[in-house]
């Protein structure tokens, strides 16, 4: 189980059980489940698809448990997984309770987590639905309570509790299940029901404070405006108009070249605005993969052409461009010829060194940084032939080809434990050894995927403050949030974006997508299909273009000087008499040290 991402989370997201006070007065439910947990059987190919076996548990209230290893993914989650039958009847009105117990041993999810979806249905071909939800489980053994209302009447046997587990590698245990009939007339606020939640997501956490305090210090200046009618001569009592233009700080996202080079389709004339509005930095999702880079519209890419005519358009609006990736070194994210070299060592090295030097010469002035090796941690057939320190040179080849260019090692595994043997120590540990093997590596990149069992923001700050320790720049590359809980997507999305905004050693955030008709995962995506702006796309706009953004009208003093403190970034200052005649505008940029701007009005 190499592949697999084994888990020791720093801090484990928290469930929370709403029970009404009513609870104690319920009546006594009936159980529509054997007891017999063997009855929990497989239904796929255990040799391919999925292994099951039967454990012994001690130390919990529950002695058995079903294991499954999903070993490869099939087309859709329901093609693999777990069912039973019911052993009683139900009736339309009924308040349903399904209540497990589930933790997640390892998976190749991105997120750190295994997901189950599970699903009350009938047993005939339709399947048809009563309760169908999708959750998901980090290590520690967490309790799920779904309530619903029946909405048929169906005989012993007509209904099936049935887990899906058809999704990425993934190993996990399930416990102590149950679907519980407490008949009709019961309201479902009476029973007890999950809800996901992580540490710190308290409005009065401490954590909050203490990240205000750091923003406020490291992402503000002073900035002070003095405006004369001639050299020493004050101008007291005109207006100043501070507009800030852009942060300092990186807000991106992933696009497609094909979008911004294509057609003035309704949709891609959207993508632009969005992305030229609310986007300082951004990164060629699939465009400058290899497979994608020289089988040009392959590998969800576009053409070459569309590549360098997307990055005029990003030049004409000084929105700066990363490069995402030169190797990502395994089989399945390199060209299909490199295989064929396995057994040819110095043909394979060979191979990849004129790839780094193919693209940084065509794009070396194009880019301001660009992640030279992906996710080692779960790719590494390049290496297992080339050896362990064929990484520094790619540092060093592509360093030779665009020297001017910050570059990255890319992976997911930065807020996924601590500790000997954890993914996260594997990521500081490549880290280490590319600094020690001399490697120009510029910046450290963290993609950021989250699902519904997500990082708490203390363990994000942890994992941070540990990788600051090389004194390199951190970017989270890749960042969206992917779950059907509305309500947690925005409370995570306010949460860890404050979190990195005040981490010192952070410079930027990019989304992977933002518009669901070209995003990875659909619901993550901050605007949908239609281009309705979805809730946690609002917070992420409410912070960058509001809280943390700003604009200011002030008046000059006596000495003819008006200060501000505002955010990093660039500013447009307009001097308006009292008749709001402009008397005078100036570009300014505001850094952190803060900036002093002289205005002479004589001029």
């Amino acid at each position: 189980m190499k592949f697999l991402r084994f888990l020791h989370l720093l801090a484990p997201f928290v469930v929370v059980t709403s029970i009404s006070s009513r609870a104690n007065s319920l009546p006594e439910p009936a159980s529509l489940l054997a007891d017999d947990f063997s009855a929990l059987t497989p239904y796929a190919d255990p040799t391919t698809i999925g292994k099951f076996e039967s454990l012994k548990i001690e130390g919990m209230t529950f002695t058995q448990a079903i294991r499954y290893e999903t070993l490869q993914r099939p087309p859709f989650p329901w093609d693999a997984g777990m069912r039973i039958s019911t052993i009683a009847p139900i009736l339309t009105g009924d308040t349903l309770l399904l209540q497990f117990r589930a933790r997640c041993v390892a998976t190749r999810q991105e997120t750190g987590e295994a997901l189950i979806g599970a699903v009350i249905e009938t047993t005939g071909k339709l399947h048809e639905k009563l309760s169908e939800s999708e959750v998901s489980v980090g290590p520690e053994w967490t309790l799920i309570s779904r309530p619903f209302i029946a909405d048929r009447d169906a005989a012993a046997g007509e209904i099936q509790l049935a887990f899906r587990l058809g999704y990425e590698p993934q190993t996990l245990e399930i416990a102590d299940v149950r679907l519980l009939n407490y008949r009709s007339g019961v309201p479902l606020a009476s029973l007890p029901a999950t809800k996901a939640s992580y540490e710190g997501i308290a409005p009065d956490h401490p954590w909050r404070a203490e990240a205000a305090e750091r923003i406020e210090r490291l992402r503000k200046g002073d900035l002070t405006i003095t405006v004369r009618n001639a050299p020493g001569e004050p101008r007291a009592g005109v207006t100043i108009q501070v507009t800030m233009l852009r942060h300092a700080f990186a807000f991106g996202t992933a696009i497609s070249a094909s979008r911004i080079a294509g057609d003035d389709s309704p949709d891609n004339l959207r993508y632009r605005e969005i992305l030229e509005k609310h986007f300082n930095k951004v990164v060629f999702e699939n465009d400058l993969k290899w497979p994608a880079w020289v089988s040009p519209g392959g590998f969800g890419g576009s053409s070459r052409e569309e590549i360098f005519r997307a990055l005029d358009w990003f030049d004409a609006r000084q929105i700066s461009v990363r490069g995402h990736v030169m190797v990502w070194p395994s089989w399945e994210n390199t060209p299909e010829f490199l295989r064929a070299l396995k057994d040819q060592p110095e043909r394979l090295g060979a191979a990849v060194l004129d790839h780094i030097a193919d693209q940084t010469s065509a794009l070396g002035t194009r880019l301001t940084d660009w992640d030279v090796i992906n996710e080692s941690y779960t790719n590494h057939d390049l290496m297992d032939v080339l050896g362990r320190d064929v990484m520094a040179d790619w540092f060093r080849a592509a360093h030779k080809g665009a020297p001017d260019l910050r570059l990255f090692y890319n992976d997911y595994l930065m807020f996924s434990g601590e500790g000997p043997g954890s993914p996260s120590q594997y990521f500081e540990d490549t880290i280490e050894f590319l600094v020690r093997k001399g490697a120009p590596i510029g910046g450290i990149g963290e993609q950021g995927h989250f699902g519904g069992s997500p990082a708490s923001p203390i363990a994000v700050l942890a994992a941070l403050n540990r990788f600051s320790r090389f004194g390199l720049p951190i970017q989270i590359t890749e960042f969206d949030i992917d779950t059907a809980d509305t309500e947690l997507q925005v409370a995570y999305t306010r949460d860890f974006l404050t979190a990195v905004f005040s981490h010192p050693s952070v410079t930027g955030v990019l989304t992977w997508g933002f518009w669901e008709g070209r995003h990875w995962k659909p619901r993550a995506a901050f605007w949908d299909q239609t281009w309705n702006l979805r809730p946690h796309g609002a917070m992420w706009l409410d912070l960058i273009t509001r809280q943390w953004w700003t604009n200011a009208s002030l008046i000059t003093d006596t000495d003819g000087r008006a200060m501000i403190r505002g955010f990093c970034g660039d500013y447009k200052i307009t001097v308006t008499d009292s008749k709001g005649t402009t008397l005078a505008t100036k570009l300014v940029p505001l850094p952190r040290s803060g900036a002093a701007v002289e205005i002479d009005l004589s001029r």
